[in-house]
């Protein structure tokens, strides 16, 4: 979510017309067409909106529009989500997309269908909200959003610099899905708070993600995995989208491996969202992210929070990213 796409952080209340309502499929391409300007790529933008109408990533979401004379003056996408946190598995929403188009700014269009948009969510039993801003968070605090640790580390892998620890073992994820679940949630078992992924959100995750690479990491002496790893791979970088290591497992020797495997390849730098442990700190360079900042809200009174969930929230992975 850009900054200058939601109203440059206006609370002014909405002008009078605003029709705040879920997108039908030319409003839906209209809103894409819009956030061109921020998301765009490479490509013509009539070949981008086609791209994000039949996008695996972009098909989860419910679009939400806010129009005026029928034209898209405001629009965003909620992703389901489930959290896991006290105990109990809290159905959500995750939010993205967040865009005003510069002619219809400075109007509090996006706060409004914001607005409209939670009351939609919690009549349909959302518990909690997950966003990820790329605006100063302020503008979230004040509708109860609660900034999270977020954090950036790279490193550059040269051979000799690690000392290997077991092997990494590619995969493919269709194939070996049910194990692979079973590690995530082994991995996550230990946190405050995380974001459960059932055999439907897998599916999208695989959906997303062609293309990427799945590593399980085969501790020393060891004949079962003990952690995986998903990346993304360029002709300059491998960045980490999702990783786990099961509880009571070596994550530095993990990350030794990780590093020590990236520099037999040849790869230039390695990293991403990852949080600040101590395995992690000793192996990269770790920074706050200033952008795509984590932050969750309880919606209702029922929802828990505890301050270790801003902690713990700094584990979330790039791969759940909307």
């Amino acid at each position: 979510m850009n900054g200058s796409t939601i109203d440059n952080m206006s609370t002014t209340p909405h002008g009078p017309g605003l029709d705040c309502h879920i997108a039908n499929d030319a409003e839906r391409a209209a809103a894409f067409g819009n956030v061109y300007e921020c998301w765009g790529d490479e490509r013509p933008i009539d070949e981008y909106v086609a791209w994000r109408m039949q996008s695996v990533q972009h098909a989860r979401a419910t679009w939400y529009v806010g129009t005026v004379d029928g034209v898209v003056a405001t629009s965003l996408g909620a992703y389901p989500i489930v959290l896991r946190a006290a105990e109990k598995s809290w159905p959500g929403y995750a939010i993205g997309a967040v865009h005003t188009p510069p002619e219809f700014r400075r109007r509090g269009y996006a706060a409004t269908l914001l607005d409209w948009g939670l009351q939609q969510q919690l009549a349909g039993g959302a518990q909690f909200g997950l966003l990820y801003s790329d605006i100063k968070p302020e503008y979230y605090g004040g509708m109860g959003y609660r900034l999270c640790d977020s954090h950036y580390a790279w490193a550059v892998p040269r051979p000799g610099d690690h000392a290997s620890s077991g092997r990494l073992e590619q995969f493919d994820p269709a194939e070996m899905a049910d194990g692979l679940a079973e590690l995530y949630v082994a991995a996550q078992s230990s946190r405050s708070i995380w974001i459960e992924r059932d055999s439907v959100y897998w599916d999208w995750v695989r959906g997303r993600y062609v293309g990427h690479n799945w590593f399980w990491w085969i501790d020393a002496g060891a004949d079962h995995p003990s952690g995986y790893i998903q990346l993304k791979s360029t002709e300059t970088e491998s960045r980490v989208f999702d990783w786990g290591v099961l509880p009571g497992a070596d994550e530095r020797a993990f990350w030794e491996t990780v590093l020590q495997w990236a520099a037999t390849q040849g790869v230039a730098r390695i990293g991403g969202w990852l949080p600040s442990s101590d395995a992690i700190a000793g192996c990269f360079d770790v920074t706050p992210r200033i952008k795509e900042l984590t932050m969750l809200s309880p919606l209702t009174a029922e929802a828990p929070w505890n301050d270790a969930y801003s902690t713990d929230a700094a584990w979330f992975t790039e791969c759940d990213h909307i």
